[in-house]
């Protein structure tokens, strides 16, 4: 099943071409991806090789994927070459999403992902630890409740210890300042692993690797600006651009029209202007040195090329001496349009490199001192530049080539390594290893310049592997639900065998890796072709690569993950099977379904074969009465040697973002409420951000039509009892606005208008009928089981068509209420209250006043969130809120 991007209809998928003889080297290389002018030409030159000898290591840390200073980034990994890192704390699991329904961990993976786009756009590295983002928090008490402080700050360490970073930076303060719990927290984190990251009696070298002292800390503040400014004749943009084009990846937070903005030259802006900066909290090499003293964040700190050769053993000083020499030598006379010049220089340095590599055992298997340390980590840093630096100069591409996406566990599929030799020197290829292929001998074949040659391998037993990072509990992927516990599980000992993984740069997880051997002037140097990707052509979006990735034989995944059902009352409902083959042979197996008592299934076939590559799609009925409740419907399939399988399979298609395979198992949960419906109730619903409630409230049996914003002004609104405007529509929207006037004369026509919460409800004031004032920032009630007050029992929306009682304000998820107001017109009715502990009262989360013959409806619940976790209550609450206009007698308490 795949749940492509809600605002493209479709993705194209092109059958698969087949590599079938050398002269098809070219067609693949005709169209390469857009990583391509990241691996070759001149700018790969420079900043391989040009920075060569910067092996400085800077470590930014926060909370959230787009907290990342990306000024900082891009100007320490482009300008300064120094290798960067960014940490963040969360994949961002509970925020919104603005590009489509995704929510949490789902969410969590596009973000991921819009995080490692950023990533390749500025030159850094991304790590995580495991926490997971349970939505908003207050302070970093609260946040410590979820995130237990020794497994966070033990990730954290473990992350210092397996980059080794000279220097940290910490973009929050750690105080009330931040604004968040969660980046109160990360400030107090960052400090606190700085501080014991060498403590190898807290954090044992065996389970948190090697230690290692930073020698620097930093908060984001002015001592210190980054001359962010500054044009790059190479690159051809300044780093400001650059980190503007990295943060727009962050779409799904709404950060596309970043890379617009631009700064303006005078007053910090235009050539040469700064952009953000730090100031020095800690440091062990220079702490006799004011702060304000300081001109970079490196004073102090030995990053010379002299220092490795100096830590070096003896047998390889010379090796790595002559490297560094040769690079130097390389820089002073190459030129960029005829870089073959100075591929003899770099063929040596990258030889000498990779024989030093070799010659010095990895920190993670021995005891290292911190010189040594440093030397084992800048080895790596070189190795990679190396390799860079070679192909770039010799003009050579590397385009490892799979015919197809998706690899069935347990098949083997045919790939194409393409090498080309678009220099000067001729190029012998020594051998190509692609993980999953037999190793067996390589003839060597020598290009000539301007010729290729096409190697063909096959490769087989590729796992299926989802998000890694969700160990054992990958179910949330497909239904977006989670709990609070969730951070503390995450964090604690039901995800402890993740710990080492927190140490792995994300961006190296790869599923497929290609290594060619290539022999340059003299020098065999192994270099790293990245992974096997399926090349295809999208027809708004251009050449795609889509990496090779391992799937299940065969999937079970129903159309939905969760559906409402009415509870005591007859069901009679089809819901859709998917059925899918990636097997490359026909597949026989037993399918099995297991319905929970009082509900028969029909229509289920007890066999199933599937052709390689079938898909089927089976609608099952389902009959009979179900109590109030959640409730599982689970497929199984059997083969006939007894083994069984049940897992969904599911890929989000963002045109930002590579591929996102996800997994859970095949269980459609249904959820039994009790829930009346008004007569004559229909809807038309603007959908917000984030907002799938419009199919949730269709199973309630609510008749709903969703409308697009540019469609109200056309539309006839006076065939709908209600109008509901969704989940921050008028961000998502902004062009909403326009229609306000329309909505209203819909309202006082005699029709239901209800307004769900915003970001930035001010810029939308002219929605409201009376006034409204938010503080700032805006008050939320962010602890999701607080006690409801009830000021007006009688009130319409809590009595009609349904009696909400104690119990509907039970098992609500990750909040109740957001962007509350502060102050309300008396004209407002004010049902309920709610606030978090230690609070002020706040009446805002639902207001309702008579509008002309109708009602106007304002409600700032998180009710988003609450239908697809299946909380009973929020069914019922919406249900009361969509007649609120209506003539309806109160209903029973369930």
């Amino acid at each position: 099943m795949s749940r492509d991007n809600p605002r493209r209809s479709c993705l194209a998928h092109p059958a698969a071409r087949a590599a079938a003889a050398a002269a098809a080297v070219f067609l693949f290389l005709a169209a390469p991806s857009a990583d391509a002018q990241q691996r070759y030409g001149a700018a790969a030159i420079e900043q391989s090789l040009a920075g060569f000898t910067s092996t400085a290591r800077v470590l930014v840390i926060a909370a959230h994927p787009d907290d990342e200073d990306t000024q900082a980034i891009a100007w320490l990994a482009r300008g300064q070459h120094v290798e960067t890192a960014y940490l963040s704390l969360t994949r961002g699991d509970g925020g919104q999403d603005l590009i489509g329904p995704e929510l949490g961990e789902a969410l969590g993976a596009i973000r991921t992902e819009e995080l490692l786009a950023a990533r390749r756009i500025d030159g850094g590295r991304q790590y995580f630890t495991r926490a997971f983002d349970f939505g908003f928090s207050k302070n970093a008490e609260e946040t410590a409740r979820h995130w237990p402080r020794d497994s966070i700050l033990g990730d954290a360490v473990t992350v210092i210890r397996a980059f080794r970073p000279h220097v940290i930076h910490s973009v929050w303060t750690g105080t009330r300042a931040d604004g968040h719990g969660h980046h109160e927290y990360a400030g107090q984190v960052a400090r606190a692993a700085y501080d014991a990251a060498g403590d190898t009696i807290r954090f044992p070298v065996a389970k948190y690797g090697p230690a290692w002292e930073p020698l620097k800390f930093y908060r984001r503040g002015a001592a210190i600006r980054f001359p962010v400014n500054e044009y790059d004749p190479i690159l051809g943009e300044t780093y400001a651009a650059i980190a503007a084009n990295s943060r727009s990846q962050h779409r799904s937070q709404g950060f596309a029209g970043v890379a617009l903005r631009s700064i303006v030259p005078g007053g910090g802006g235009g050539r040469g202007g700064f952009g953000g900066g730090v100031v020095r909290e800690a440091s062990r090499v220079n702490e006799s040195t004011p702060s304000a003293s300081e001109h970079s964040i490196f004073d102090g700190v030995d990053t010379t090329f002299a220092r490795l050769v100096s830590a070096a053993p003896p047998a390889i000083r010379g090796q790595l001496a002559a490297a560094g020499a040769r690079a130097d030598s390389a820089t002073a006379v190459l030129d960029y349009a005829r870089p073959w010049e100075v591929v003899p220089l770099v063929a040596r340095m990258a030889g000498a490199v990779h024989a030093a590599r070799h010659a010095v055992q990895p920190c993670r298997a021995r005891a290292c001192t911190a010189a040594d340390a440093d030397l084992d980590a800048a080895l790596d840093l070189l190795d990679r530049r190396a390799q860079q630096a070679l192909v770039a100069a010799a003009e050579v591409e590397l385009d490892p080539i799979a015919p197809r996406e998706l690899l069935a566990v347990g098949d083997s599929l045919p790939v194409t390594v393409a090498i080309v030799n678009h220099g000067r020197t001729a190029v012998t290829v020594r051998d190509v290893r692609a993980t999953g292929a037999p190793s067996g001998s390589f003839g060597a074949v020598t290009l000539a310049p301007d010729s290729g040659v096409a190697v063909r391998k096959v490769v087989r037993g590729y796992p299926a592997v989802g998000a890694w990072w969700l160990g054992a509990h990958p179910e949330g992927m497909l239904t977006g639900r989670m709990s609070p516990a969730d951070g503390v599980e995450r964090a604690a000992g039901g995800a402890t065998d993740l710990v080492p993984g927190v140490a792995v740069s994300e961006e190296s997880r790869r599923t497929s890796e290609v290594w060619v051997t290539l022999e340059i002037a003299g020098q065999a140097v192994p270099v790293n072709a990245g992974p096997l990707v399926f090349r295809s052509a999208d027809p708004l979006m251009g050449v795609q690569d889509r990496p090779l990735v391992g799937v299940p034989p065969v999937t079970l995944a129903f159309d939905a993950s969760a559906e409402f059902v009415p509870a005591s009352k007859p069901i009679d409902r089809q819901v859709l099977l998917t059925i899918q083959s990636y097997a490359d042979s026909p597949r026989t197996f037993t399918l099995g379904i297991s319905a929970p008592r009082g509900l028969k299934v029909d229509s289920a076939p007890a066999s199933v074969t599937l052709q390689a590559g079938e898909r089927r799609e089976l609608s099952l009925r389902l009959r009979g009465t179900l109590g109030a409740g959640r409730h599982e419907l689970r497929a199984t399939g059997t083969y006939a040697d007894g083994s069984t399988f049940g897992t969904g399979f599911a890929t989000i298609n963002y045109p930002h973002i590579r591929p996102i395979h996800i997994y859970g198992t095949s269980v459609l949960g249904l959820q039994a409420v009790d829930v009346a419906v008004a007569q004559g109730l229909n809807v038309a619903y603007v959908q917000g951000a984030g907002d799938a409630s419009p199919g949730y409230l269709a199973e309630l049996g609510i008749p709903v039509t969703v409308i697009q914003p540019e469609e109200i002004g056309k539309a006839n609104l006076a065939r709908f009892s209600t109008v509901v405007l969704g989940t921050r529509a008028f961000d998502a929207s902004p062009s909403l606005v326009a229609f306000v006037p329309r909505l209203l004369d819909y309202a006082r026509g005699g029709g239901t208008l209800v307004v769900q919460y915003g970001q930035n409800m001010a810029q939308a004031k002219a929605v409201f009928p009376y006034p409204l004032g938010w503080a700032q920032p805006a008050e939320r009630v962010t602890v999701e089981d607080v006690p409801v007050t009830v000021l007006d029992p009688a009130a319409k929306v809590l009595t009609s068509p349904n009696r909400l009682g104690p119990g509907d304000w039970n098992g609500w998820v990750q909040e109740r209420a957001l962007y509350m107001p502060s102050t309300i017109d008396p004209r407002y009715q004010a049902p309920i209250e709610m606030h978090d502990p230690g609070e002020k009262e706040n009446r805002g989360a639902i207001l309702v006043t008579p509008l002309g013959k109708g009602t106007f409806v304002f409600t700032t619940l998180a009710l988003f969130r609450q239908l697809p976790a299946g909380v009973p209550g929020g069914a019922r609450l919406w249900a009361n809120l969509l007649s609120a206009g209506k003539a309806t007698a109160a209903g029973p308490t369930p």
